[in-house]
């Protein structure tokens, strides 16, 4: 019941900030397959269903739920055709994913070697949540976008992305003139 709760309430709030149903539905399907590789693999290792392994796996939806997320929503305000937008959403925010996963794996691989059982559950889940999120993150969400993704929100044209690209290009180029630059004295 947590995990359904959880589950129900991911693509809520996944409907709301991305604001498209049917990326909504992927995101969240790509949660749920996490789940269920999850489980899998913690009967496997020999992880029963109990308290703390639930509690775990439903800590695990809200940090897979990240991975997912970020992919789509950049997906979802890139132009072009499917496979475009996808390289695009992939190039802007998969190192980015990349980097959360990264840095969570590196916060619970301390527990690798724990012999409390909670914290042996903990990193598990943790670590098998970081492994299937960024696979079902990077290769199996964009590889569905590619095939059956909705299209972009009308509210940000392409010439509107083009100016903040350019905006974005003009920033960047005004910051690295100034550290190039050397400072003038004015002092007479």
């Amino acid at each position: 019941q947590n995990i359904g709760l959880a589950i129900a309430a991911c693509f809520v709030v996944v409907l709301i900030f991305i604001a498209h149903p049917t990326t909504a539905i992927l995101v969240t399907l790509a949660v749920a397959l996490v789940l269920v590789d999850i489980l899998g693999v913690c009967t496997w290792w020999d992880v029963s269903l109990n308290g703390v392994s639930v509690v775990n796996l439903t800590l695990a939806i809200g940090l897979s739920v990240d991975y997912s997320a970020h992919i789509a929503h950049a997906f979802m305000h890139k132009h072009g055709t499917r496979n475009e937008r996808v390289t695009l959403a992939l190039s802007e925010m998969g190192v980015s994913v990349i980097n959360g996963g990264a840095s969570t794996f590196l916060a619970v691989v301390v527990l690798a070697a724990s012999n409390s059982y909670i914290f042996t559950v903990f990193f598990k889940v943790f670590f098998l949540s970081v492994v299937f999120g960024l696979a079902h993150g990077l290769v199996f969400l964009p590889v569905v976008l590619s095939i059956i993704g909705p299209d972009a929100h009308e509210d940000f044209t392409p010439q509107e992305e083009e100016e903040e690209n350019a905006a974005v290009t003009t920033a960047k180029s005004d910051a690295e003139m100034a550290r190039v630059r050397p400072a003038t004295s004015t002092a007479t």
